[in-house]
């Protein structure tokens, strides 16, 4: 094939951790993909943020010497910054050509290309959670995304911060120090409350991200898996946030009675039926007719698909679809696992 030719764009997958990046050919062929540091501006430095998107994009880009035109990005998190803007003018990008649409609609356009369906209802669930749904006119409706001071219920921040204070309440006595006060201590190697104070607080040096204690999810996940009660009413807690979430989007979009198609994404469904049977439980007790599609791992590919959308491509079209599915299973970008992948509803390939 005749590189000169061919048109690209790229597609960005911005979030509070950490940042994807691919440049998609045309026909769909994902030729690269770069990875970078977290995007959210409430929760990096402007010096972080640039290093962030500068990796990301360089390394999509590596290896690529023959792409002269980028002819279209879009992210779902803002990436705009001096690294971004260097990178544009390299690549001769129309800055109309340029727009951050936010996380729900990629998951969206990306169910679209992966299961061939639209969901009406998308459920995020990372670092920090949302809940976003559509209208039969294309309106777009949201609940939650306050961020973790004053929102991100039932997501990994929210369990990491929930286990730490339960640290604490077995420390000083109020609840008791039993096996998931034990079992975390020893993960995260916190012999006292004194310690943990300077861990979380920093000891007059660097605090503990929210990152990291987003991170500790990972470490609840496992004790819930391994029986631990106190682990598993914490995941049970944070499906009855998000249920909370996807329920009142229902009631909002008056699609309590009919069919309705929810697909979660984000790190905290890599628990997979830890966090989703409970919360399929609590939205079909509120609306019978909900259909839960298989969690999506990365919406990336959701963003190159507008990208390629954006220069008149139908990502959905066979070929072009085939080639950003198999992309995106070589990159390992869709599916927590491979098991998810089989539950899908007429999944391509």
């Amino acid at each position: 094939m005749n590189h000169s030719t061919q048109r690209y764009v790229l597609g960005l997958d911005g979030g509070g951790s950490k940042t994807e990046c691919v440049l998609v050919r045309e026909d769909g062929l994902i030729c690269g993909r770069g990875r970078g540091g977290g995007v959210n501006r409430n929760f990096v430095s402007d010096l972080e943020l640039e290093r962030s998107v500068s990796d990301a994009l360089n390394g999509a880009l590596k290896g690529q010497a023959h792409v002269r035109r980028i002819e279209s990005i879009i992210g779902s998190m803002s990436c705009d910054s001096a690294a971004l803007q260097a990178f544009a003018a390299q690549y001769q990008v129309d800055p109309a050509r340029i727009e951050w649409v936010g996380e729900a609609l990629p998951a969206r356009v990306m169910s679209e290309v992966v299961y061939g369906q639209a969901p009406e209802v998308v459920i995020v669930a990372g670092t920090g959670s949302l809940a976003a749904g559509w209208l039969p006119d294309g309106g777009q409706r949201t609940v939650g995304g306050a961020g973790s001071t004053i929102g991100d219920e039932g997501s990994a921040y929210w369990i990491g911060l929930r286990a730490l204070r339960r640290l604490v309440h077995a420390f000083d006595g109020r609840e008791p120090f039993d096996s998931f006060a034990e079992s975390l201590c020893e993960t995260l190697a916190i012999p006292n409350l004194s310690v943990l104070i300077n861990r979380v607080y920093g000891g007059g040096k660097r605090p503990m991200s929210r990152d990291e204690i987003a991170g500790i999810a990972v470490a609840v996940c496992r004790l819930a898996e391994a029986g631990d009660p106190f682990a598993h009413a914490l995941f049970e807690e944070a499906a009855h946030e998000l249920a909370m979430q996807i329920n009142t989007l229902i009631r909002l979009l008056g699609v309590q009675g009919a069919p309705v198609r929810i697909l979660p994404y984000g790190g905290v469904f890599r628990s997979g039926a830890l966090i989703l049977e409970p919360l399929k439980r609590a939205v079909c007790e509120y609306a019978p007719q909900a259909q839960f599609l298989p969690p999506l791992r990365c919406t990336v590919i959701g963003s190159a698909a507008m990208a390629l959308r954006a220069i008149g491509v139908d990502p959905t079209q066979q070929e072009t679809r085939d080639h950003l599915v198999n992309g995106a299973r070589e990159y390992d970008l869709i599916y927590w696992t491979l098991a998810d992948s089989h539950e899908a509803n007429g999944p391509p390939g």
